[in-house]
């Protein structure tokens, strides 16, 4: 690989982990000598500018924008979006005893009013999210050894996407990307399709809930 393909492709792997960058550029917002300087200082990149330059006009943002453009028209197709707080966020040791309880969960959650039980898996611990009016309840079937962590003040946002969404490259990273650009920190995520749901700090619900709807109605 001569020097040129190596710069090439280091400025590629930056543009690819910035997607407010790459935005830009699609929207032809940015300058490409502004950017050019910026890389090679943050970056630290040994080239010239005019290499950098050429780099970023190389770049496949046609590509990226074709799958963002479609990933648009099916969040555009979203059914609807709805928040939820506040919850509380549990987490278990996972192994065998915790296991032989979970499912004493579903005699203190009560759907038919609407209570919220969400179970996360992951190879270490398990995650309980609920309505804060049943953390006590919750809290009381585990012993205490087998709790890990508590997170209070949690908010759920959820879009109902429209089922090509399930087919669309993009449209989850637009969404996701969307909250990031925003200083929104998410939480924890999970996906029950045609519902994506994500968990913020509550304080930040009504913020996430006017980004991803304006992206909606927008797109």
């Amino acid at each position: 690989m001569t020097k040129d393909e190596n710069i090439t492709r280091n400025i590629w792997k930056i543009l690819d982990r910035n997607p407010s960058i790459t935005r830009n550029l699609s929207l032809g917002i940015i300058s490409l000598s502004a950017l050019a300087r910026y890389l090679i200082k943050e970056e630290k990149i040994d080239a010239t500018l005019d290499s950098v330059i050429s780099a970023v006009r190389r770049y496949k943002i046609e590509t990226y924008e074709k799958i963002f453009e479609n990933a648009r028209k099916v969040i555009k197709k979203t059914t609807a979006i709805s928040t939820r707080s506040p919850l509380i966020n549990i987490s278990v040791v996972k192994d065998t005893e915790v296991q032989i309880i979970i499912p004493q969960l579903f005699s203190i959650i009560h759907y038919n009013v609407g209570d919220v039980l969400r179970i996360i898996q992951g190879e270490g611990s398990i995650k309980i999210i609920v309505d804060k009016k049943n953390l006590k309840k919750i809290v009381d079937l585990f012993s205490e050894k087998n709790i890990l962590k508590i997170d209070q003040e949690l908010g759920e946002i959820t879009v109902h996407m429209h089922p090509n969404g399930k087919y669309t490259p993009g449209v989850l990273a637009l969404l996701s990307n969307e909250l990031a650009l925003n200083g929104i920190n998410v939480l924890e995520a999970m996906s029950c399709f045609p519902e994506w749901i994500w968990f913020v700090d509550e304080k930040d619900i009504q913020k996430a809930y006017n980004v991803l709807y304006n992206l909606w109605k927008d797109s």
